[in-house]
């Protein structure tokens, strides 16, 4: 999961959940014609070049173990992709395998299989093998729809010159709301521009909401809870550090959703909270000027962070769901994992994640000198802290209101409570 794909989810409509009929395959059932050829199809958002070659480098590993099996890789802008799959699981035409990223699997569940029994046999599955919190976030109703290619969580990346410029001490994980709101306040009373990059984008905000008092704007049962008592406190907070302390540089519109992590790699503010799916290329490349990586800071009620993680499922009308979960059982296994974490995804496998750590120590390190070293402390504190966010089936509706009346709080054009009620009453199933 790449971050400039940004969690914009597409809400499934009821009438594409079980109607379809076809699968991309042109194996006739499940089980038929033991030992012929299937052609799974395969859709999955655009990686970039090097990504979507590591992908189809993959595809072509279960041929070599499953010379029975092809697999037919197709991708897609992120911004379409999942549009595109509503349309083709409505048609009949959806693919058997299926990548799918977890703030969409509330709205996609009842389109795919479930990954148990038989067809957990198939594809390798040992449960131990992964990191928790990769697997529940990609479980619905607890039954797992997806198996992870990667673990992604929130943390909070700094501009090392900035700090040093402004006679700020670097921040170090387990650092308060309290440490992190001085800290932007003496860099933007030193550089004059706000320090911090705000946001309305759903996983990063929140995240941060959640390690003030752990709010959290969705319940365990999937009902929009915004105008519950620790969300408004905690994102009265949040929007005070622009309308009160002055610290936040807020988005100009509301379709400025990715704000504070632009802002962050052009330069113009100090800090901003983005994922660890962007960890070793897309903001230490962009960036020019040297990057450290911390864990959120953390409220005295604070609960860590959140994890929204991407994986590869069945959908309910492939005729080859066991060819199917074969597939996946090699697109995720431990060494396609370490191939995924050359290419800047921090593994959901337990055993692929020293060679995303060493990935960073080889191609981050030499610009950056000692972020391989920060990044294996974050890695491991955010996973071990992480929950996995729940999202509403509707949710592509509640981002949308989320922007709207998010980016009237922040500038002061309505009070935080007012925007809260605003998206509750309408974003509500």
């Amino acid at each position: 999961m790449k971050l400039a794909k940004k969690l914009t989810a597409i809400a499934l409509g009821g009438a594409l959940a079980l109607g379809a009929s076809a699968c991309g395959s042109t194996a006739p059932s499940d089980g038929g014609n033991a030992g012929g050829e299937v052609t799974l199809d395969w859709s999955f958002w655009s990686q970039g070049d090097e990504g979507n070659q590591t992908w189809k480098d993959l595809a072509g590993k279960v041929t070599e173990k499953y010379p029975n099996i092809k697999v037919n890789l197709t991708t897609a802008p992120f911004s379409d992709y999942f549009t595109k799959m509503q349309s083709q699981l409505a048609s009949g035409t959806a693919p058997c395998i299926v990548s799918m990223q977890s703030l969409r699997l509330p709205a996609f569940a009842k389109a795919m299989t479930p990954i148990d029994g038989d067809l957990a046999k198939a594809a390798g599955f040992t449960e131990s093998e992964w990191e928790a919190g990769a697997l529940k976030a990609l479980q619905n109703g607890d039954k797992q729809y997806a198996l992870p290619y990667g673990l992604s969580t929130m943390v909070m990346y700094y501009n090392k010159d900035a700090f040093k410029a402004a006679g700020v001490e670097e921040p170090k994980d387990g650092w308060t709301t309290d440490e992190f709101v001085a800290a932007a306040k003496k860099i933007t009373e030193a550089t004059g521009k706000p320090a911090f990059g705000q946001t309305f984008s759903d996983l990063h905000m929140s995240a941060q909401l959640l390690a003030y008092n752990g709010a959290k704007p969705v319940s365990a049962n999937g009902e929009l809870q915004m105008t519950d008592p620790a969300f408004e406190s905690a994102f009265s907070w949040y929007t005070g550090l622009a309308t009160e302390d002055k610290i936040s540089s807020i988005p100009a519109s509301s379709s400025d959703v990715p704000w504070g992590e632009q802002q962050f790699v052009a330069g113009n503010v100090a800090m901003a909270v983005d994922g660890s799916w962007n960890m070793k290329s897309n903001v230490t490349d962009a960036a020019g000027f040297q990057v450290g990586v911390v864990t959120l800071p953390q409220g005295t009620e604070g609960a860590g962070t959140f994890s929204a993680n991407s994986g590869f499922g069945i959908s309910s009308t492939c005729k080859n769901k066991t060819e199917a979960a074969q597939a996946i059982g090699v697109l995720t296994d431990a060494e396609s994992q370490m191939a995924s974490a050359n290419a800047g995804n921090l593994p959901a496998r337990t055993a692929a994640v020293p060679a995303f750590i060493e990935g960073l120590k080889k191609d981050v390190d030499p610009k950056n000198p000692g972020y391989s070293d920060q990044a294996s402390v974050v890695t491991k504190a955010a996973s071990e802290s992480a929950t996995p966010f729940i999202s509403t089936s509707n949710w592509d509706k509640v981002t949308k209101l989320m922007a709207q009346q998010f980016q009237q709080a922040f500038s002061g054009k309505s009070t935080p409570s007012e925007a809260l009620k605003a998206v509750q009453q309408s974003g509500a199933k």
